[in-house]
């Protein structure tokens, strides 16, 4: 692996099935690209997010094989306190972001289950649901500010290794940008499932009553693996 500056605290809580992944010649050489990008930009005094130890929060968990649920996302929130490295995901006690709203009010149509007070997805991503963004880093207050540093095929390489190692999962593709990746995913193995974006703007254009959380539970019962608790516990201090 090339020498990381900006990116080392992060890479070095990489789950080691995905460190493989990342060590690939053509991937570490586009992340040292990018690490020198950000290192230059923090220099410069330009403000991050998520903090650069939870750049890679994603890949921490599960491995490419043990993935349940990809839920893709296109890059990471860009005001403070909001990122966290998974996609959709703020920690407890910052304001519940629209998408994600959407994303509780379906689950409660769905499921049944009651809103829950905060944010916080690590819970999910514990068990196995990938939460993963396009792009992994983005300048505070500019929104899509780093999706031209390389980290598309990152991800792609990523969403390649789920594809390749993992026995049977669910791809949750919102929105027309994730179902541009349809194309990297086998749908003889896996399941793929499409909506609107839960984007306040899409919302109510087909991602309202998709009920993909139930469809995601019954398929990976189906195949004998251990459905998803999308239950959230209480959290502390949290805004909706």
């Amino acid at each position: 692996m090339p020498s990381l500056n900006y990116l080392a605290p992060a890479f070095a809580r990489v789950h080691p099935d995905w460190e493989a992944v990342l060590r690939q010649p053509a991937i570490a050489a586009r992340l040292a690209d990018i690490d020198r990008q950000l290192a230059q930009q923090s220099e410069a005094g330009k403000t991050l997010f998520p903090p650069a130890p939870q750049a890679f929060n994603a890949l921490s968990f599960a491995s490419p094989a043990d993935v349940k649920v990809v839920i893709l996302g296109q890059d990471p929130y860009h005001g403070d306190g909001e990122a966290m490295g998974l996609s959709f995901s703020v920690p407890d006690g910052i304001r519940v972001p629209p998408s994600l709203r959407n994303i509780y009010k379906e689950l409660a149509a769905d499921l049944g289950l009651g809103v829950p007070a905060g944010g916080d997805l690590t819970h999910w991503a514990q068990q196995g649901v990938l939460l993963l963004n396009s792009v992994f880093t983005v300048e505070r207050d500019k929104a899509g500010s780093h999706g031209k540093l390389g980290w598309q095929a990152v991800s792609d390489a990523l969403i390649d290794a789920v594809n390749r190692d993992n026995p049977g999962c669910v791809f949750l593709l919102w929105g027309n940008w994730a179902q541009t990746k349809a194309e990297r995913i086998d749908a003889g193995r896996h399941l793929v499932l499409t909506a609107a974006h839960p984007s306040p703007l899409s919302a109510s254009r087909g991602f309202h009553g998709c009920r993909h959380f139930s469809q995601v539970n019954a398929w990976l019962i189906a195949r004998g693996r251990q459905p998803v608790r999308w239950d959230a516990p209480a959290a502390q201090n949290s805004l909706f």
